[in-house]
């Protein structure tokens, strides 16, 4: 959209952390029942972005999820759209529904985390063996409670 940013988020060293995008147009994808891959939400804490909360979402969090497929996948980022029906889906979205006509905002590592295949490109995505490895990276990594530390200090200005 017009008017949109994109600003990327590195390291000292220039290690990608995260993205902020704004004006991302909304979108929606069919997800058959048949293709859906189980999820769990590791980490998930409230963040306030008053003015974002659009019809059909949830408060704002940012967090944590890992996705299943021939690895654990996991992403961190802020979302305000519920990931999926009883703990599967076809991706997790790290968007958040933004007001009308200033389309939707991201912020975290990818904007959308699927269930990559093993011939795909998974970065900056994390990928796990276990996931109490998944579990692990939150609870114990000073990288993630540094990333926590970012996204929740993200403010929106109108």
């Amino acid at each position: 959209m017009p008017g949109a940013l994109r600003i990327d988020v590195k390291k000292q060293d220039g290690t990608f952390v995260a993205a902020l995008r704004t004006g991302l147009p909304a979108s929606s994808s069919e997800c058959p029942e048949a293709v859906r891959k189980p999820y769990v939400v590791v980490s998930s804490v409230p963040v306030e972005l008053p003015g974002l909360t659009g019809d059909g979402t949830i408060a704002p969090h940012v967090v944590f999820r890992v996705i299943q497929g021939y690895r654990y996948f996991g992403s961190y980022g802020i979302t305000n759209i519920v990931g999926g029906a009883d703990g599967r889906a076809c991706e997790l979205r790290n968007i958040v529904r933004g007001p009308a006509g200033k389309g939707d905002y991201s912020f975290g590592d990818v904007a959308v985390l699927k269930a990559f295949a093993p011939d795909e490109k998974v970065a900056p995505a994390k990928a796990y063996d276990t996931l109490d490895q998944a579990a692990k990276y939150v609870s114990e990594s000073v990288e993630f409670a540094n990333v926590q530390r970012m996204l929740m200090s993200l403010e929106i200005k109108n």
